[in-house]
């Protein structure tokens, strides 16, 4: 049982059969007698939560969508559980009894028939239907079913079909269902689960992910996932369509899923970037563990706060970082990309136009630039854009803007005051949000966190309802941005925006990010100006050579 969310988390459970299954595979003779006992009374317990659902044929682990405290839903549970039924069949064999063996492997094979052959073509966000695959890819795998195989490829052709040219998934697309414009963004937090999942369940189905077929997306999705990534492992968290979940501007919590597709990619592709990422992931994830093993999704600091998800959901997670050790291990083979020098000419600009993501380096210092992006709220869409989300310094090895979403405008943007406190404004981004604030309560309160779950309402209604409405524009607000990408870096022609992402008529930005083997160089100009009032830039703590003037700043990171 969940310490925090009073529930079983079957799905994040049957993690445990794969960890157990996967160490003793990886070394037999340590805890051999504690693992099995592990692996097998674990899968026991999902065979008992494999239920028929009401007036139907179909058989789904519980809680599953049933209890909505369990944060999950079925296909989520479902795919994760039928997996490790087949993985535990697979990987133990002759140590299982007989009646053992036979009852995961008809339970694995009755929820992929009845119920993930089907989900996997119908659920509405591409990483659930992707997590179904995985299991559907192992009841396969225990009895080659066409029906099966048949839904397998046809789900993995509909992935590949949403998937941006760039290599980018929406996370919940608008023609799949999505309600608000902003989750149909980008997510720094789900990209590797698609890839990695496709290419596990290829692979358990016999499949070469280096046929033709299937190549090129993944590929391409391992190569965006590798560029949202710094050096310090840490992925670039402002790009996010799902940003309420996460406590912090950044999180951790999907890095067993980066190791695993960055891993399995290297082993499938060769391609060196892939492999010194996975290593990246895997180290900073490992930072983040307690002394007793706890994971966490981010590190406590000021403006932060809790997330929403558990450590009993990142532990589960956990297994596809057991699944990847041995390409793991190959990958930390692999030499570190030798060190650039500062003020060598080598530059690097990649830009990912469906995600409108720049990823501008030299040999000091790698910015990210996003220019255009989705409608947003308090609870969707990535919070800032229209220029710099992030930039890391090479020779200090540490962040040098501070974006700080969770406590104000941002380092590195233009704010004025525009107008008047306009309720309607916040009242039209957030009426629907809420609802959702006082159902964030209740998890809050059955968490044991009281004095978070009575002021949940409130800093939700603040940060929604007066944040947007406030006479505040930024131009981080921006939704429109148009960018112009060059060898040394992109300009972003851009203007001054309320929270809503509604434009203040008549302002007009031109903000140019380059770099030239020393640094970043910063040239931002207003080129016309609103009636606004307390104009003002907010320089970097970190900025070199700045001049700052009413309408233009002038400065370098390095």
């Amino acid at each position: 049982m969940c310490p925090e969310h009073k529930v079983e988390h079957t799905g994040k459970n049957a993690g445990a059969i794969v960890m157990a299954c996967e160490l003793l595979r990886l070394d037999p003779e340590r805890d051999r007698e504690f693992l099995i006992e592990l692996a097998v009374g674990q899968a026991r317990r999902l065979c008992t939560n494999l239920v028929c659902e009401d007036n139907s044929v179909c058989h789904t682990f519980r809680p599953g969508r049933h209890d909505p405290f369990n944060c999950s839903n079925s296909v989520i549970d479902g795919g994760a559980c039928s997996d490790a039924l087949a993985h535990i069949v697979l990987a133990l064999g002759s140590d299982l009894g007989a009646e053992d063996r036979e009852r995961f492997r008809a339970a694995s094979l009755l929820h992929a028939r009845s119920y993930l052959r089907y989900a996997v073509l119908d659920k509405g966000i591409p990483a659930q239907r992707a997590w179904g695959l995985t299991g559907l890819a192992g009841a396969w795998a225990l009895e080659n079913d066409d029906l099966l195989s048949t839904a397998a490829i046809e789900a993995v052709g509909v992935l590949e079909g949403i998937q941006h040219s760039d290599g980018s998934y929406p996370y919940h697309p608008r023609e799949w269902g999505g309600q608000h414009p902003g989750s149909a963004d980008v997510s720094a937090f789900y990209q590797s689960r698609v890839t990695g999942f496709v290419l596990f369940a290829l692979e358990r189905m016999g499949r070469d992910p280096r046929a033709a077929l299937f190549a090129g997306p993944l590929v391409r999705g391992l190569d965006f996932l590798a560029a949202l990534q710094a050096p310090d492992g840490v992925k670039c968290g402002l790009v996010e369509a799902k940003p309420w979940y996460w406590g912090a501007e950044y999180e951790v919590a999907s890095h067993p899923f980066d190791v695993y597709a960055l891993a399995a990619g290297f082993r499938c592709f060769g391609r060196e970037v892939h492999a010194r990422a996975a290593v990246r992931a895997f180290r900073a994830w490992s930072a983040h563990l307690t002394a007793e093993g706890r994971p966490q999704s981010h590190r406590a600091a000021g403006g932060r706060r809790q997330s929403y998800q558990c450590p009993v959901f990142w532990a589960g997670h956990a297994m596809w970082m057991a699944r990847a050790l041995e390409d793991l291990e190959r990958a930390a083979q692999v030499p570190d990309e030798p060190a650039r020098k500062s003020g060598a000419i080598d530059l690097r600009t990649t830009w990912f136009p469906d995600a409108q993501l720049g990823r501008i380096e030299d040999g000091a210092v790698i910015a990210w630039v996003r220019g255009a992006r989705p409608g947003v709220n308090v609870h969707h869409g990535s919070p800032t854009g229209a220029g710099l989300v992030r930039v890391w310094s090479k020779e200090r090895g540490a962040d040098v803007l501070d974006k700080g979403h969770l406590r104000g405008v941002p380092e590195g943007e233009w704010s004025a005051d525009v107008g008047s406190f306009a309720p309607r404004r916040g009242w039209r981004a957030n009426r629907d949000e809420l609802r959702f604030a006082f159902w964030l309560a209740r998890v809050a309160w059955r968490r044991g966190r009281f004095m978070e779950a009575l002021t949940t309402p409130f800093d939700v209604a603040r940060r929604s309802l007066i944040g947007y409405a406030s006479k505040c524009a930024s131009s981080g607000f921006d939704l429109e941005a148009s960018v112009e990408v060059a060898v040394d870096g992109v300009t972003v022609r851009s203007a001054l925006a309320h929270r809503d992402g509604s434009r203040v008529n008549g302002a007009a930005l031109e903000r140019s990010y380059t770099v030239d083997g020393e640094g970043l160089s910063v040239d931002e100009r207003i080129e016309s100006t609103p009636a606004c009032r307390g104009l003002h830039y907010h320089t970097p703590e970190g900025a070199l050579d700045a001049v700052i003037r009413p309408s233009a700043a002038t400065y370098r990171l390095a």
